[in-house]
């Protein structure tokens, strides 16, 4: 089961039973009425109960945009207070993710628990002027 449906794998133009709907997404079928009982418009003129398509996109794209949070330069997301908040001192370590990115982890100036932000390799040495960054040798560029 993926954490994030991605709703490009949800064709605009069909009509999807809850169940198909379900599987096209990789989650379960509790998982979809949960999303028709919060908003998730659903074709009830017969059974089986359809779901339209583009329906479900603009259900999916309008949850994932009320799910980000804006960061500015000088802030994480902190997993504990779900907010953006600087870090302690502004000290954070870049632990390297993939080639092409970085990430920057410390503490939560509010709660102390774990904070981070994902950033392009390319820009370390922007985020060097904001934040003490700790880069182990051999790790990041």
């Amino acid at each position: 089961m993926t954490k994030r449906p991605n709703p490009r794998a949800i064709k605009a133009a069909r009509t999807y039973t809850i169940e198909e709907a379900a599987l096209a997404l990789g989650v379960t079928v509790s998982t979809i009425r949960s999303w028709v009982k919060s908003g998730l418009p659903l074709m009830k003129s017969r059974r089986p109960f359809l779901i339209l398509g583009d329906a479900l996109r603009a259900f999916l794209e309008d949850r994932a945009k009320g799910a980000k949070v804006p960061l500015k330069p000088d802030q994480l997301y902190c997993f504990t207070c779900k907010a953006a908040r600087a870090p302690i001192g502004l000290f954070v370590d870049c632990i390297p993710q993939t080639p092409k990115t970085a990430r920057l982890f410390g503490l939560c100036e509010v709660c102390e628990g774990t904070c981070n932000r994902i950033i392009s390799r390319s820009k370390i040495d922007y985020f060097s002027q904001t934040f003490r960054v700790a880069i182990k040798e051999g790790q990041c560029p």
